[in-house]
């Protein structure tokens, strides 16, 4: 949609002849050449191709001219609302800056991870053999859930002195089925399950059962009832399949890749706190609305947290926190939940400052994408301005209502997907996956 502004610069507006052209990017054309001029601003077909290309990878749509000049329209309205529109409230909302330099941040320390983490991960034949069959096999297991190690410990306990599975099952279960049947959760294949559930599922034989695994939910206890391979698993189909196996493990092995480089780097047993000034920081956090009549800030630049050499004054750290994002700063519901925020802020330096001294806060990749962020921060302003800002008068909305009645007529609806199954048991135990996390479109296949 084209937006009128109050302010706009003359522009001059022109479009090669090859946008039209479903082949424009295989032809000879400069990528330097300007497709668009917006006033100063100029739209190459470096430009376009590059958003265009994004579009059409992300959303998975065919290519076509309707969607390219949509894109091309897209890209002219940014640089009208950007550069000659009135943005002088967001360039003065503190918020806005506060996103802006948070964008800045988890940009640099994401390229960190990607080199520093995630590049050195290595996947080795063993296992991906190992990940190809195990992605052929198929598993059916029941589970004995427990909210904490402890409740997880004690159930195990009560399984080693032969306490009857399915009576425990009825006792720490609220699903009924679940309940009733013994915690089965049916067949899976691997991927379908937490990843930790499943390490412990395809290492166990059928009747055995795991000690307590700890996963994003929870603790299980696992118990393994049929493994069935694929009836026939050939060399020249795991050689077909290696490079995507490949690319599985190293993915699969990332979130502990990623806690092990952080726990090398923080032990967080070792940040010591003074409880004392935390505790201003909590009673300043809660009382920031409050009048300054009926509340006066507790502020020290006494030392409130440590981490080895490195110190921080509690005055220090409210400005830290002062500068992270609100929808982030809301979260903060607790002394607990503070000191996390707190443990949080010091890993964030330590990360900082590795990425400034390997200088992946300067390279040409890092400042791009900085770049595509500030502009997606910007845009979100900016619509939420507009939308605030606009006014329709009573009769053009009577009119739009007398135009369009069907809108207004047709019953909701919704887009519904369903798994059809021909067994109950099944069906508890795939919405069960499902509630785990399990892709649905993979457990329809």
């Amino acid at each position: 949609m084209r937006l009128i502004l109050n302010t706009i610069l003359k522009f001059t507006f022109f479009i090669f002849l090859f946008i039209g052209s479903p082949h424009y990017s295989q032809q000879n054309i400069n990528p330097d050449s300007v497709l668009a001029t917006i006033g100063n601003q100029r739209i190459t077909v470096k430009d376009f191709s590059k958003r265009c290309g994004d579009y059409l990878f992300s959303t998975g749509i065919k290519d076509n001219i309707v969607i390219r000049r949509s894109i091309l329209n897209n890209m002219v309205n940014e640089i009208l609302l950007r550069y000659y529109d009135d943005n002088s409230k967001i360039l003065a909302d503190p918020e806005y800056s506060k996103e802006l330099k948070w964008t800045e941040d988890q940009t640099i320390l994401a390229w960190l991870e990607d080199q520093e983490v995630y590049a050195k991960i290595t996947a080795t034949e063993a296992e991906v053999r190992e990940a190809y069959y195990r992605a052929n096999m198929k598993i059916s297991a029941r589970h004995l859930y427990a909210a904490s190690e402890k409740e997880a410990d004690n159930l195990y306990q009560l399984l080693q002195t032969e306490v009857d599975w399915n009576k425990l099952a009825g006792q720490v279960f609220t699903d009924s089925t679940l309940r009733n049947n013994g915690g089965y959760l049916g067949y899976f294949t691997w991927g379908d399950m937490d990843p930790a559930f499943e390490d412990a599922a395809y290492s166990l034989k059928p009747g055995e059962i795991s000690k307590p695994v700890k996963t994003k939910n929870g603790y299980s206890i696992i118990k393994v009832e049929e493994r069935v391979p694929h009836p026939l698993l050939t060399e020249s189909e795991f050689i077909n399949r290696k490079n995507h196996m490949e690319g599985v493990v190293r993915l699969r092995k990332r979130p502990g890749a990623k806690k092990a480089y952080v726990d090398k780097l923080l032990d967080q047993s070792k940040v010591v706190f003074n409880n004392k000034l935390v505790a201003n920081i909590w009673d300043n956090i809660r009382n920031s609305g409050v009048p300054p009549e009926s509340y006066k800030p507790k502020n020290s630049n006494g030392v409130c947290a440590g981490y080895g050499k490195k110190k921080y004054t509690q005055n220090e750290l409210e400005k830290k926190i002062d500068q992270i994002p609100s929808f982030h700063r809301e979260k903060i519901n607790s002394i607990e939940t503070l000191k996390t925020v707190l443990k949080g802020i010091i890993l964030h330096d330590l990360l900082m400052q590795i990425a400034a001294d390997k200088g992946y806060d300067k390279i040409d990749g890092v400042l791009n994408l900085i770049q595509k962020y500030h502009t997606v921060v910007f845009l979100e302003y900016k619509r939420k301005e507009v939308s605030e800002n606009a006014t329709l008068p009573d009769l053009a909305v009577k009119n739009f209502y007398k135009d369009n009645l069907r809108l207004f007529s047709n019953p909701n609806q919704m887009n519904v997907q369903e798994i059809i199954v021909r067994t109950k048991d099944l069906a508890d135990s795939l919405s069960f996956l499902l509630k785990q996390g399990a892709n649905f479109g993979l457990l329809a296949e």
